[in-house]
């Protein structure tokens, strides 16, 4: 017995040997359940948790690793990193072969780096990731232990907010510049139509028919271009889109391939919108004219319509759907189909996977923008060689059936008017004179809202019509036909104007502007909307 202080110990005693022995159980089991604590941390946690040695092998790959990569642990346990859940290259061109040197060489650079990464399915992910290089006995770099979230939703909206950045920027680009250019055409259209209404010479005739048809081409250019960015000129009204449909279908028929065959499914019992028809149709023949294109052989072209109903707020693409009534539209064709990186990206401005020359890549843009404006959404369903089919959504007008549309009247004998026109442009000025004189009307021009004031004040009684540009230095359209309303409220104007936005062409024509032309516009454009206000008893001119 060996005594210490007041305490006798017993080194051979079996109760002290038992004690010990359940020490050791103790701590046996402490471990044993910290270190189950710890497996189940790292294997349930919801981070991609992953071990990997000096060259590139993988050693440990956690539960939700397997689960985001698709590979089982019998899979991966074992094989390079680079081919499996690392690309040799991100699409970017970034080349991923040297990157485990890289982090070991370099660990600082690399305590955090975000990667694109593949699946066992060849998906693409973007994985943000932290890095810590282990050491092995002798302190050299022996493995690296990562830890890795996806981020692949944040990268995608973070691309989605780029592109909406990006087509703001141009879509401001083409605002600032839309109404001097189409001012410019409108200039050179305007002066090649008074060539071909003067000239005997057929050669003169034909060399101004051809400014006339590259003037035409110039303003479809701006006209997608302001579409696509969500800033061009329409109106809306009650439009009946079978109608629309039917039309589209009638130019596509008369225009491409016969061995495309047009088909018709209109079984929308409610085929009418709050719309623009120009718009509409210029968007579904974009749609039309795409699908003429992959079908080189022939194939079919199929148009059908339904209803549908939105009970909450719904995504599609990347609109933003309101519960209620829409139309749905289907296009779809039996043509070369696209793989799934031209699909993400056909509504880009200026992409085209056309040879040059053939296509701005402004077409689809514009038919995003038109259904955008439109308050309604487009999606694309492709596959290569399956064909594509494009569905839009467009809300349904609140009043009921559609009205069918009326015969265009006969033409009338031309009237003579006199007219004010408005403009800051001299070129439109001058050409207007001289186009409107040419047909016998009586013209007076001012390149001020002050100027036009002034003789309006004056001389209102003796004026038939007033063409007011849009956007003026000072006082524009729609502040200069206010102000002319005050002295004579009865004034009959029509606004043109090279650009600007459909909330400001409502508000004129709701405070009592006849119509909107949209520049470049020719004579015989002009002339026809007139004799359409006049055949309506809007415009009753005086002599």
């Amino acid at each position: 017995m060996i005594k210490e202080g007041n305490l006798q110990v017993f080194p051979s005693s079996p109760v002290i040997a038992s004690a010990q022995a359940m020490d050791s159980n103790q701590v046996y089991e402490a471990l044993r359940k910290s270190e189950e604590r710890y497996r189940e941390l790292v294997a349930h946690a919801n981070s991609i948790i992953m071990r990997y040695d000096r060259n590139g092998r993988i050693t440990f790959f956690n539960e939700y690793a397997q689960q985001l990569f698709g590979y089982s642990e019998e899979e991966i346990i074992g094989r390079h990193l680079i081919g499996t859940i690392v690309p040799a290259s991100e699409t970017s061109g970034r080349d991923l072969r040297k990157l485990i040197d890289h982090i070991c060489n370099h660990p600082q650079e690399h305590r955090y780096n975000i990667n694109e990464n593949i699946t066992k399915c060849g998906k693409r992910v973007w994985i943000a990731w932290t890095n810590k290089v282990i050491s092995d006995e002798k302190g050299l770099p022996g493995g690296i232990l990562s830890i890795g979230t996806d981020i692949t939703k944040q990268r995608l909206l973070e691309e989605e907010l780029r592109q909406a950045q990006k087509m703001q920027a141009i879509g401001e680009l083409a605002g600032g510049i839309a109404h001097d250019f189409n001012n410019m055409i409108h200039g050179i259209s305007g002066y090649a139509e008074v060539i071909q209404k003067i000239s005997r010479d057929p050669l003169i005739s034909e060399y101004s028919h051809h400014i006339l048809t590259t003037a035409r081409h110039a303003a479809e250019l701006t006209r997608q271009l302001l579409t696509f960015a969500r800033k061009g000129n329409y109106q809306l009204k009650e439009c009946n889109t079978h109608e629309i449909i039917r039309d589209v279908s009638a130019m596509l028929g008369r225009t491409i391939d016969r061995r495309i065959c047009i088909e018709q499914q209109l079984e929308a019992s409610c085929p009418c919108i709050i719309g623009d028809p120009a718009q509409l149709k210029s968007a579904l023949l974009n749609i039309g004219i795409n699908a003429k294109d992959a079908m080189p052989n022939g194939g079919t072209l199929r148009f059908t319509s339904a209803n549908s109903s939105m009970k909450k707020v719904s995504t599609i693409a990347d609109f933003e759907v309101q519960p209620g009534r829409y139309l749905v539209i289907e296009i779809s064709d039996s043509g070369t189909g696209m793989p799934p990186e031209v699909c993400r990206r056909i509504f880009e401005p200026f992409f085209t996977t056309k040879e040059s020359g053939r296509g701005a890549g402004l077409g689809l843009a514009a038919v995003h923008g038109t259904i955008h404006l439109h308050k309604g959404a487009i999606q694309c369903h492709s596959h290569e060689g399956e064909g594509s089919c494009f569905k839009l959504f467009l809300p349904i007008a609140e009043a009921g059936t559609c009205k069918q549309s009326k015969p265009p009247a006969a033409p009338l004998k031309e009237r003579k008017l006199r007219i004010m026109v408005v403009d800051d442009e001299a070129i439109v000025r001058s050409y207007s004179k001289a186009i409107f004189e040419m047909h016998g009307h009586r013209v007076e021009t001012f390149a001020t809202a002050e100027q036009a004031i002034t003789y309006y004040r004056r001389y209102c009684d003796n004026v038939d019509l007033v063409l007011l540009d849009m956007i003026m230095p000072g006082m524009d359209g729609q502040e200069l036909f206010a102000f002319l309303k005050r002295i004579n409220p009865n004034i009959k104007a029509i606004l043109s104007t090279g650009y600007s936005v459909d909330s400001k062409v409502q508000e004129v024509i709701a405070e009592g502007v006849l119509d909107c032309i949209q520049k470049p516009f020719t004579y015989d454009r002009l002339s026809k909307k007139i004799e359409e206000m006049i055949a309506s008893g809007q415009l009753a001119p005086s002599s």
